[in-house]
């Protein structure tokens, strides 16, 4: 129990602000929509924009709007489709009405104020907001295991969990860059973590999805996760790690509740956005013509009389 108490009690801050996204609404009157999926339409606008700008055609309205919405809504698509769920975009205008708004409104903003589109700024400024809102899609894709129009085989499949989390975590984004949304002429390439390169920045993504899935369910002690919990426990309880050996090891590592087990993995995947932020944008290797040569000998010109008189 004193792991699971002092777990809660870390863990409290990064808690409060998953609450907080998900309860806050922008204005109860004029804008009632919840601070996350807001957060997160301004972050994937942002984005978005940042590629665009690298074209040298401009985009037509329809790519604009259509491409940033494939990107926003990609991994809940194809979560939902690959579970045999309806995807909440397609019944509902409220998160149309909430995405293309906020993606109009930071096009407007970025366009009177060009400089404020800066990557590198915006990334290490948001790098937090990014892992609370990728664990919190996460997390809450997880949740529709629980509907009981998902297969049993995919709600206790471990193999299951990682999926989904790699999905809901990367299918925005992998689609958008395999599609080139972001261009006039969408065209099909090879996704950008099978290319040669990526590395575990490229492909943070797509592990980072499974990794808060393995977080989240196994702390949660989700039956999908039985196995893993039993040996750890064991791990956990045997004399190398541990004073005594209790009889009943199981009660010394209680399940964490959802919102534990969410800040738990909202904050190791923080620590790799955080790496990644630093790698991508504040650790720039030194170009070829940066690279200090080896100093070279230099001969004097009394050195150089001597030799040609000898």
């Amino acid at each position: 129990m004193e792991l699971a108490s002092s777990v809660t009690e870390y863990l409290r801050p990064v808690a409060d602000a998953f609450v907080f996204i998900n309860t806050t609404k922008v204005h109860p009157i004029w804008f009632p929509y919840a601070l996350a999926p807001t957060l997160h339409a301004a972050r994937i606008s942002m984005v978005f924009q940042s590629n665009a700008r690298k074209s040298p055609t401009p985009l037509s309205w329809g790519t604009y709007i259509f491409g940033f919405l494939i990107m926003a809504w990609g991994g809940g698509l194809l979560s939902h489709f690959w579970l045999g769920l309806p995807p909440p975009m397609l019944y509902s205008f409220h998160p149309a009405i909430n995405y293309i708004s906020v993606h109009l409104f930071f096009t407007l903003l970025f366009q009177a104020f060009p400089d404020l589109l800066y990557p590198p700024i915006l990334d290490t400024v948001f790098w937090p907001v990014d892992a609370l809102l990728r664990a919190n899609a996460v997390t809450l894709t997880l949740g529709l295991f629980a509907s009981p129009n998902v297969h049993p085989d995919y709600r206790n499949s471990p193999l299951a969990h990682f999926l989904l989390g790699a999905i809901a975590s990367s299918g925005g984004g992998l689609s958008a860059a395999t599609f080139s949304l972001w261009s006039p002429n969408w065209t099909f390439s090879t996704p950008p973590p099978l290319r040669a390169g990526a590395g575990w920045a490229g492909t943070l993504d797509i592990w980072g999805g499974s990794l808060v899935a393995l977080i989240y369910s196994s702390t949660t002690h989700h039956p999908a996760f039985t196995s893993l919990h039993t040996y750890t426990t064991l791990i956990l309880s045997s004399p190398l790690l541990s004073g005594t050996r209790k009889p009943h090891a199981d009660s010394d590592f209680p399940p964490l509740n959802s919102l534990e087990a969410k800040s738990l993995a909202g904050v190791v995947l923080g620590l790799f956005f955080a790496a990644r932020v630093i790698k991508q944008h504040w650790l720039i290797p030194l170009s070829p013509a940066q690279v200090p040569s080896k100093p070279t000998a230099i001969t004097s010109p009394s050195k150089k009389a001597k030799k040609k008189v000898q």
